[in-house]
């Protein structure tokens, strides 16, 4: 098993990527008066990294969800942002596993960089497990300006 590595990208030069995946940019009271994709968000979240105890010591610092959904406003993948400073940590990239290989994790990625650019964020930075996802996750960050830190 791998061990995370730190990425880091700087939203001021991030070029948005056009999708054609609805998503949502929500406060963390917004998301939570949402139980139908909390519910569903609560699933994923489990099958993805068998979490919990570590999600609900994180999540309580959430500030903002980028949540991609259907049409029907049924939830496809999700991921939060903790904002420190100048700086956004975003947590928890997921996607139901349903719906992967169809560009959702791309439009939620999309959604936080724009926002971090529009919001003049100096830093977005991310936790990557390279052995998940067959080793793909360092490549699928680079497409968004994240580089490894050394």
């Amino acid at each position: 098993m791998g061990q995370d590595i730190l990425m880091i990208a700087n939203p001021r030069e991030y070029v948005s990527h056009s999708s054609t995946t609805s998503t949502k940019w929500l406060s963390a009271e917004e998301f939570w008066h949402q139980e139908d994709l909390v519910k569903k968000h609560d699933q994923v979240l489990w099958q993805s990294f068998n979490t919990h105890s570590k999600y609900q010591r994180t999540v309580q610092q959430a500030m903002r969800f980028a949540v991609a959904v259907d049409d029907n406003t049924y939830y496809l993948g999700s991921a939060f942002v903790i904002e420190v400073g100048h700086k956004w940590l975003v947590e928890y990239v997921m996607t139901d596993p349903e719906q992967q290989g169809r560009g959702i994790g791309s439009a939620i990625m999309d959604r936080i960089m724009s926002e971090a650019k529009a919001a003049q964020v100096t830093w977005v930075i991310l936790n990557c497990n390279p052995t998940k996802n067959s080793g793909q996750l360092p490549a699928f960050y680079t497409k968004f300006g994240f580089k490894k830190v050394a």
